[in-house]
């Protein structure tokens, strides 16, 4: 498992646990509310995987701009 696929499933975990049901590997990144919500998280935990944390940061801004 890559560190972008760690990151991934911990982001659907804490979103899980926190009453969102529906969210997925796809709609984490693309979806308003939760990309804003795991962009926050990834912001809050750069220390493990930056450069992953980074470029799944920039590809969830990439989508906000769509």
């Amino acid at each position: 498992m890559t560190i972008r696929e760690k990151l991934i499933n911990a982001g659907l975990r804490n979103l899980k646990e926190f009453g969102y049901p529906a969210v997925t590997s796809e709609n984490i990144l693309t979806d308003f509310i939760y990309s804003r919500m795991f962009k926050s998280m990834l912001e809050e935990h750069r220390g493990t995987g930056k450069v992953e944390a980074e470029l799944l940061i920039k590809e969830i801004e990439s989508n906000e701009t769509k």
